[in-house]
């Protein structure tokens, strides 16, 4: 069923899902989220605003971060407690694999529970459509910060072995500093690229989001000196640009 039926259905499941207990209801989502039924899964959760207008290209795009954050949870989830007030909830879920109970909070919102709290409802309502990939974004930068300051600090170690030579992706690929998967440039949603200077004694390596708006949106510039990142609408970071800061 494509998404746009899922939600053409979405009064008749509504009605259904407005008699679901709190238990009930995190049993579900999290089955099925776990069968790869996104648009069911997150109908049940403080998250529904992210998907009802996605677009099939969008949901398509983020399906496999989904089933990356998704794929540990196990076939097997039993109900331990559940304690309910006026419009909140919490239940303890046991997970197969993991040995104590998890509690699950649920909140509830025009007579129907739904998992999660009302911060992030809050957030979720301010961002709509773009939460899931401002979140997917924020991963990506991080991870692509990471690489660039281990790329930076297997550059300095080089250079302390080499009477100050650099070296270049596939040398530090060799050495085994990096992984393989950053020579073809493309590494979480950032084309990444290194340039020696011309007598081999200074490194310049730059990254752009391969989409900007939906892989990422800051771009980085590091050499000896550091990493800098700055939001450019995908053009290249330089020298000039500030000093990256992690949050």
């Amino acid at each position: 069923m494509g998404l746009a039926m899922v939600f053409l259905m979405a009064p008749v499941l509504a009605a259904a899902q407005a008699k679901l207990t709190p238990t009930q209801t995190a049993m579900e989502f999290y089955r099925a989220l776990r069968e790869k039924r996104y648009a069911d899964g997150f109908k049940l959760s403080v998250y529904r605003a992210a998907v009802e207008e996605l677009s099939e290209a969008d949901f398509k795009e983020l399906e496999g971060e989904f089933a990356r954050t998704f794929a540990a949870i196990p076939e097997k989830i039993e109900s331990r407690a559940e304690k309910t007030d006026a419009d909140s909830a919490v239940v303890f879920l046991k997970f197969d694999g993991i040995d104590q109970p998890q509690s699950v909070t649920l909140i509830r919102l025009n007579g129907q529970w739904l998992v999660g709290e009302r911060e992030t409802l809050k957030i979720v309502q301010q961002q709509g459509t773009a939460f899931f990939f401002n979140a997917k974004m924020a991963v990506s930068q991080d991870e692509v910060a990471d690489l660039m300051n281990r790329i930076i600090g297997s550059e300095l170690l080089y250079a302390e072995h080499k009477q100050g030579a650099c070296a270049s992706l596939d040398e530090l690929i060799k050495l085994e500093a990096l992984p393989a998967d950053v020579q073809p440039g493309d590494v979480s949603g950032y084309h990444i690229s290194l340039t020696l200077g011309a007598d081999k004694k200074s490194f310049a390596v730059t990254a752009e989001p391969s989409s900007y708006g939906k892989t990422g949106k800051l771009s980085f510039y590091g050499d000896l000196n550091g990493l800098r990142a700055e939001d450019l609408k995908g053009r290249p970071a330089s020298p000039k640009s500030p000093m990256y800061q992690s949050h």
